[in-house]
Order: structure tokens, then sequence, then C-alpha cells
């Protein structure tokens, strides 16, 4: 699939996955409809078929653009050596990620519609998904190391109740910004976040 997707043009293929993005956003994955997407993109579906034989193939390309954008405007998290600094360099990282979040919203709500692991199934084989799952764990081997972590648990289930907690804290802050932006105050958010991460990873 990769392979083939390539060799698609890139204006063709923006217009593709924009049109994804704005289909899944409108209509979630139960109601995306791959003709109105193709429709949507101004593309043969004889074209979008060669590239993209169904609307997954299609959305592991969406969420590699997701990241691709990402981490071009906030970056890759590098971890401190220091378990003192370990938590605000942490937090730091997670201001600068919700701040992208908040700029880019139907990016986002599209991204969390697609790893929802309820809404979809298979949705973990998507390769974003499983280097986002890959780098958690490292991650938390690191900080293991340096003794910013616990290490009683291993890291692949830390690995595991980070995500869940995760899935709800973001949740619950996009819930509050939905509902009202001006009640919702980002840096607020992120010390109350690190702080839940703290009392859970903490040695």
């Amino acid at each position: 699939m990769r392979g083939r997707s390539r060799k698609l043009d890139e204006e063709k293929k923006r217009n593709l996955i924009e049109a994804a993005i704005e289909e899944i956003a409108a209509n979630g994955i139960e109601g995306a409809s791959y003709n109105r997407i193709i429709e949507r993109s101004g593309l043969s579906k004889g074209a979008v078929y060669y590239y993209y034989e169904n609307k997954e193939s299609l959305y592991s390309v969406v969420l590699e653009e997701v990241e691709r954008r990402f981490l071009m405007a906030v970056g890759k998290l590098k971890l401190p050596d220091d378990a003192d600094v370990f938590w605000d360099v942490c937090g730091a990282y997670y201001e600068r990620a919700l701040g992208f979040a908040v700029s880019n919203m139907q990016l986002i709500e599209v991204a969390r519609i697609l790893v929802e692991p309820l809404r979809m199934d298979g949705v973990e084989a998507f390769e974003p998904l499983r280097r986002a799952d890959r780098w958690t764990r490292t991650a938390i081997r690191k900080g293991q190391e340096i003794g910013a972590l616990r290490s009683d648990l291993p890291a692949e289930f830390l690995s595991g109740i980070l995500h869940a907690v995760g899935v709800a804290m973001d949740s619950w802050f996009f819930d509050m910004y939905r509902s009202d932006p001006k009640t919702v105050d980002t840096k607020d958010f992120v010390r109350f976040a690190i702080n839940m991460y703290r009392r859970i990873l903490s040695p």
C-alpha cells in the first residue's frame, strides 16, 4: 500500500487526504462514505481505488499526515538525562502539543476518531500508532533508568495505563474546549494533567 501511495501526485494526494478529513469530521467512521471522499477530492474513482483499495488504507495515510503536521509544528519530545527536570520537560512539551491541538481541532478530532479502538476494528495495525506505542515504551524505560519513573512495574504495563489515562483526560479536555473555549486554561490543565501522571508513574 505504501509503495503505491508514493506514486500518487502530491497535490492529488493532499486533496484526497483533505477530503477524507472533512468527510470523517462531518460523519464519523461509521457514516463516512468512500464515494463521498472521492467526490470531494475531485479525483476519479479508478485512480483512488488504484492507490487506496479501501477506506482503511486511506485512513492510515490520514493518520500519517496528522503525525507529520504535528511533528512539524511541535517536534519530538527529547527526554532529559536528569530526573529532577524530567516532569518539567514533559509538561512543557505537553503544553506545546495542546497548543497545536486547539489550533487544529478538526485534524485532532479526526485523529481521535480514527484511533478510538472501539470505533474501528484493526486500527492497531496502523503504522503511526505502532510508532507511538514503541516510542511511549522507550520513553518509559528511559524514565525508569534515570529514576524519574517507577520501576516496580514493566514498561508495557505502564504504557497501557498511560494510554488509558491519556484518552480519558484528552476527552475531558476537548469536551470542555468544544463547550466553551474561554473557560479552558491550557496552562492550568497541563499542570493538572502532569500532576496526575506523576501520581501514577513516579517511584
